[in-house]
């Protein structure tokens, strides 16, 4: 029964994690609550998506370093120096112009591999990209940051890559341990889709916790709001395509999966790390620029099955 439960969670799980930012948007009680468990939700998540990863696939792009690479680069250089290029002729208010940077330098967000899973894409590349970025991103984001927009993070290279290690140690160890000594391989295989809908749930806890505080800045600021919005959804799209046409030649499958990642990243991460020198124009940026990466995927799901079945 339960498992019959998480396989329809997961058939259904681009809705339900775009209605998760409307309940938490509506019912601000339910988003405070699920508040304090956003950064517990991603850590298992994240171990979720690493129990369900095929390890094999992921070996074949470790041996493949030039790839890995190529993917640092676009994601943490190229993506936010061209953000930048596209936004500096236009009027942003300057905690929008600074999000959209921030955005495009952050690493990718930790769902990515269970929307990867969720839109049939390649998670063993989302973990391969994930590992690699967040092991160069202490070095670039800080100096990105102060070279495109003067803006200091205000915290060390050490303490960046600690925090961003663990991030990725302690699920990488839960999820060996599982694999190891808990499931064998022919069960998660049998249960993949159930396992994917366990991951939706974690999605749908974060999704709600990160709406907490935002409906009063909506009501007193609705014309920021609507223009953050439209900002923010631009820039996810536009990123996407941006990942995805430079590895086109990898593979329709490969290449949507890098510009998934390039388009949806960390943006709470940065905010941890700002803690209370950002200002409410860019908090309220790094919660509505979550909106496209859980919404876009209802879009999205048909367009990829389309694009990927089509492929020779």
């Amino acid at each position: 029964m339960i498992h019959g439960v998480f396989e329809r969670i997961a058939n259904t799980a681009t809705w339900l994690m775009a209605g998760a930012l409307v309940v938490g948007f509506v019912a601000q009680p339910v988003a405070k609550f699920f508040g304090p468990y956003i950064l517990h939700s991603m850590v298992i998540l994240l171990a979720i998506a690493m129990v369900r990863l095929d390890v094999d696939r992921l070996r074949s792009y470790a041996r493949r370093p030039g790839v890995i690479a190529t993917i640092v680069i676009v994601n943490l250089i190229a993506a936010p120096v061209l953000m930048w290029l596209l936004i500096t002729p236009l009027d942003f208010p300057p905690g929008l112009e600074q999000g959209l940077v921030l955005m495009a330098a952050a690493p990718m967000i930790s769902s990515a591999i269970a929307i990867a899973n969720i839109l049939e894409l390649d998670s063993a590349l989302a973990v391969a990209a994930m590992v690699s970025t967040y092991a160069v991103v202490p070095f670039t984001l800080p100096t990105l940051s102060v070279w495109l927009i003067g803006f200091d993070l205000g915290v060390s290279i050490f303490d960046m890559f600690i925090r961003l290690f663990a991030t990725i140690a302690l699920p990488a160890a839960t999820a060996f341990v599982l694999r190891r000594w808990v499931f064998s391989r022919e069960t998660l295989t049998r249960n993949a889709r159930a396992v994917d809908g366990l991951g939706v749930v974690f999605v749908i806890i974060f999704c709600l916790g990160i709406m907490d505080g935002i409906t009063p800045f909506v009501a007193a600021r609705p014309d920021y709001v609507l223009l953050t919005l439209a900002a923010a959804f631009a820039a996810n799209i536009a990123m996407q395509i941006f990942g995805t046409f430079v590895f086109l030649k990898m593979g329709r499958r490969e290449a949507l999966t890098i510009g998934l990642v390039t388009g949806n990243t960390n943006l709470g991460l940065v905010m941890v790390v700002l803690a209370d020198k950002a200002s409410a124009e860019l908090i309220a940026y790094f919660v509505l620029g979550q909106v496209p990466m859980y919404f876009l995927p209802v879009v999205a799901l048909p367009i990829y099955r389309r694009l990927i079945g089509t492929q020779a």
